[in-house]
């Protein structure tokens, strides 16, 4: 079987990148949230309440505590993530990578035998 285009074959290119590791934002952004609902959470319930004398009632504190807290805790997780990618941006590493493009040798044809 005679192909009119023949395949281009497997194609190796070497070149240095930079690799360094990076914190992922949106992991530290959930636990600073997680970390201030707790903490609101627990001042919420912590702090004295009387039905009688009370204008607002506990669930509606916690609401607004929660709303402020995990605003708080996203945008300090956030924070916090700048701050490790700051502190981890110094170890850049430089390796040798391989960029293989083509089609490599022992990949069967469309019949499933090798060509």
């Amino acid at each position: 079987m005679s192909d009119e285009h023949p395949e281009p074959r497997e194609q190796v290119d070497q070149t240095l990148v930079e690799v360094r590791r990076h914190p992922k934002y949106w992991n530290f952004m959930l636990l600073g949230a997680v970390v201030f609902a707790i903490a609101g959470l627990v001042v919420t319930f912590a702090m004295p309440y009387d039905a009688q004398t009370a204008t607002y009632s506990r669930g509606t504190v916690l609401g607004f505590t929660l709303l402020i807290a995990v605003a708080a805790g996203l945008a300090l997780g956030a924070v916090a993530a700048l701050v490790a990618e700051r502190v981890t941006r110094r170890s850049i590493r430089l390796v040798e990578a391989e960029h293989v493009t083509g089609r490599p040798d022992d990949v069967d044809g469309p019949d499933g035998h090798a060509d």
